[in-house]
């Protein structure tokens, strides 16, 4: 998710890319004749495809741990949908595999740009007629203009290093982080396996651990967890969702009707104990409406309008300027989600949006009006603009520096124990979030932070952002971000 928006940047910069992609189609494709097809067997089958794809690659010089790590990404999932529609091998190819082939070669492409490590491979990926004459030329021509500035070169060396020192940091601690589901204490627990699970997840590592104590601690201790605490924030959700969103994606099974019955009490509860849920618990309310769809629970629109209705009284300035600014874009963020129950006043959307620009300074975005620059922050506003479409507000800000340094910073002095610092982990999950948001938003405002910060200014001036992305000439996956919730879209 953190290279798509350097593979664009490449495809704008390249002309010879299609040719590219058809050279690497032919390479692969010699083997898929050998595979027979039934779409009874479509599982399978892809099996097969990845193996022979795998040592196809092992083949031309890349390792066996990249390879399976990039295959192990959820968009291999054959839905139902694929089901219907694939007919033949090489459908399962040009729409499952293929995008994942052709993103590998950009990410040693990227990486040519910033090691001279990779040169050999190159040469080889030349030799085998894969990369187009023209295209080694730009590319060459690329790597002379970085060399020629090394703050951009060092810009890009730290960017596309990110997933490596994640990946490194985690696996490397990998025992002491699988230790940290037998503490006793509930909510240190919960929170900190949820968090971490969210990194391990986001770079699809989560085949390396094993979740076997948590996913028994969760079946076997649903009274225990299935319960609100207090001082409940983003960085530290309410223990019942953390719960429920493990035993969800870690297919553990719980009473269903339990967790029904407790949240509809817990609406009930933030009813009686608010005069104005949608304001004064926020992020109560916000893990309460993730928790009803992560458990398919469907309320009433009455029932809604009691959570996000508020009086004028505390949308003033001086009641705004104390709350935390993604605590601002979340209740935006709310409103925009039930839209069709109860409209946010346009004044009322204009003070919270006034209060949210008190937060953005030249220096990165702050948590309060005069707090800290923080991830979570960064990552809410950047999502604000992109909801509300407008990204170009945002275009002239270095958001990027900030956030790499964060991430080095806190990968840096995070040490996975029982003390393990919560904030650390939060901030390298927001980080990695808003990377998310800057890369599969692919508008020109994206392209124009990414390119700005990774590459000399020749590249952003000679008219690349001129061009149109094109996304069916650049055949890598386009993932997208939900502009309502923010989720991924594959």
């Amino acid at each position: 998710m953190i290279f798509q928006g350097l593979f664009n940047i490449l495809d704008l910069y390249f002309d010879e890319t299609e040719q590219f992609y058809d050279n690497i189609d032919q390479y692969f494709r010699k083997n898929i004749n050998n595979i027979g097809f039934s779409k009874k067997e479509i599982d399978s089958i892809l099996k097969d495809l990845i193996f022979f794809t795998t040592n196809q690659f092992i083949e031309l010089g890349f390792t066996r741990e990249e390879i399976e790590n990039k295959f192990s990404d959820p968009f291999l999932e054959i839905t139902d949908n694929d089901k219907q529609r694939i007919e033949s091998i090489r459908e399962i190819y040009k729409s499952k595999v293929a995008p994942i082939v052709y993103e590998l070669f950009l990410e040693k492409v990227v990486d040519y740009l910033a090691d001279n490590h990779v040169a050999p491979l190159v040469l080889k990926l030349k030799s085998q007629g894969l990369m187009p004459f023209e295209m080694i030329m730009k590319l060459k021509e690329l790597k002379n203009l970085l060399e020629k500035n090394p703050e951009k070169l060092e810009n890009l060396r730290r960017y596309i290093h990110i997933r490596e020192k994640i990946i490194g940091k985690f696996s490397s601690n990998k025992c002491q982080i699988e230790e940290l589901e037998d503490i006793k204490d509930p909510q240190d627990k919960l929170q900190l396996v949820y968090m971490i699970y969210r990194i391990i997840d986001f770079f699809h590592l989560t085949r390396i651990f094993d979740f076997s104590h948590i996913k028994l601690y969760l079946k076997n201790n649903l009274d225990e967890w299935l319960t609100s605490v207090p001082l409940v924030t983003l960085k530290n959700p309410d223990l019942y969702f953390c719960g429920l969103y493990l035993a969800t994606h870690l297919n553990v099974e719980i009473n269903e009707e339990k967790v029904k019955e407790f949240l509809l009490e817990l609406y009930g509860e933030n009813i009686d104990e608010f005069e104005a849920p949608i304001i004064e618990a926020t992020d109560q309310i916000y893990y309460l409406f993730k928790s009803l769809k992560l458990i398919d629970l469907h309320i009433s629109d009455e029932k809604l309008r009691n959570l996000i209705n508020a009086d004028a009284s505390y949308f003033e300035k001086q009641y705004l300027k104390n709350l935390e600014t993604s605590q601002l874009v979340v209740i935006l963020k709310i409103y925009n989600l039930f839209d069709n129950v109860g409209r946010l006043d346009k004044s009322k959307t204009i003070e919270i949006l006034e209060e949210i620009e008190q937060r953005i300074t030249p220096e990165g975005i702050l948590q309060y009006r005069d707090g800290i620059i923080s991830a979570e922050a960064t990552y809410y506003v950047l999502f604000c603009f992109y909801m509300r479409g407008n990204l170009e507000r945002l275009k002239e800000f270095d958001i990027l520096d900030t956030i790499i340094s964060r991430i080095y910073r806190n990968l840096e002095i995070i040490d996975f124990c029982r003390n393990t610092n919560y904030d650390l982990v939060s901030e390298i999950f927001y980080s990695c979030e808003s990377l998310k948001l800057l890369n599969c938003i692919e508008t020109k405002e994206m392209i124009y932070h990414l390119a700005k910060y990774l590459f000399p200014e020749e590249i952003v001036e000679n008219g690349l952002l001129q061009k149109e992305i094109n996304r069916e000439k650049a055949r890598f996956r386009h993932l997208k971000v939900n502009r309502t919730t923010g989720e991924t879209v594959y």
